[in-house]
């Protein structure tokens, strides 16, 4: 008899045991989010794709993230967010403006020739052996690659927010379609610098390496904060060099992302973002979330914001990052780790 008390005390302690213990969460999660899953496309025909490995410890401390957003490329899954590039320049060339026609923008003279996965938030810089400046910003606004080349006898005294838009600064090269700002004619631009394109330009100088840049702010400091280096006020030969200005590009809001999650503990962090709020125009953001809770696609019921929550620009990520679908793939991460369910991940919209 004592035997068997002692043998369900010892059973009653391992219970007891296990279950404060509680779960093991340790190991590495995956989730993802995919272009067209509203539509009824399924993963395996995806073309794009953002994907997070989310790394975790015995209680759920996040440890590491990797999130890539990749798409489909001559048969080869690429990442957007990689950032490396291929820069040449040309003075020679004389930048000329993109032409906007009927159905499509056609590319003006460019004085770069650039390969890269994907140009938002690029700048380039380069100067020849003659002194001449070649610089080029992808505008966050409108997604145009701004070019604007100074001899050498330049007055680099001159106030940076002084160059103006089609006058200095040329809009060579449409980088993207999915520009904030679509004109319909280039000369919108017109005594427009790009530090003020619109009221989300101060992106450029919010963080990053423009961070210092102001209205006062002459050629010569904006340039040597572009890498270009001054002797006697004069410009220095450099090589083609590239950059990423405001959060650094994709590479630069999946790093920040990351930064925002980790340390965290995922059984707490259920969400990116937890759709609170309102948008610019006061309609909630829930309101974007239908039945089926894909998040963005009732146009016919909410608009502007609610579609993407682009209140993130002040936040974690950049200007552009549409948080909702960075925020299905994380969830869909935790799915895997067995903290929430796939009913209660909010599809956004991509």
């Amino acid at each position: 008899m004592k035997k068997l008390i002692t043998v369900v005390l010892v059973l009653m302690m391992l219970v007891s045991f296990t279950a404060c213990k509680g779960t093991d969460y340790s190991g590495v999660y995956t989730g993802t989010s995919w272009k067209g899953e509203s539509k009824g496309v399924v993963l395996e025909d995806a073309t794009q794709k953002i994907v997070t490995k989310l790394t975790l410890d015995k209680n759920g401390i996040i440890t590491d993230v990797e999130m890539d957003f990749l798409k489909l490329k001559n048969d080869k899954w690429i990442k957007r967010n990689n950032p490396a590039a291929t820069v040449f320049f040309d003075t020679s060339v004389t930048p000329t403006q993109a032409t906007i026609g009927a159905e499509k923008v056609e590319s003006g003279q460019s004085m770069f020739e650039i390969k890269t996965n994907d140009k938002m938030s690029l700048y380039v810089v380069g100067v020849d052996d003659e002194g001449t400046v070649a610089y080029g910003i992808v505008d966050p606004i409108t997604r145009y690659l701004m070019e604007v080349k100074f001899d050498s006898g330049f007055d680099f005294n001159m106030k940076f927010s002084e160059l103006k838009i089609n006058e200095y600064f040329i809009p060579t090269v449409l980088t993207s379609t999915s520009g904030l700002m679509k004109p319909k004619n280039l000369e919108e631009l017109d005594e427009l610098s790009v530090l003020d394109v619109s009221i989300y330009s101060h992106v450029i100088n919010l963080r990053g390496i423009y961070e210092t840049v102001t209205d006062d702010t002459t050629v010569e400091e904006f340039l040597k904060l572009s890498g270009v280096i001054f002797a006697d006020g004069k410009p220095q030969p450099l090589e083609a060099s590239y950059g990423f200005h405001s959060a650094g590009g994709w590479d630069g809001n999946y790093k920040n992302i990351a930064a925002f999650m980790i340390g965290k503990n995922a059984t707490e962090l259920k969400g990116l973002t937890m759709y609170d709020g309102t948008n610019h125009e006061g309609e909630a953001y829930k309101l974007g979330i239908n039945e089926d809770n894909f998040f963005g696609i009732n146009t016919d019921e909410v608009s502007g914001a609610t579609k993407t929550i682009q209140k993130s620009y002040d936040s974690i990520s950049g200007a552009t990052v549409r948080i909702s679908r960075e925020n299905t793939s994380f969830q869909r991460a935790l799915v895997a780790a067995g903290i929430i369910s796939e009913e209660e991940v909010v599809k956004g919209r991509f």
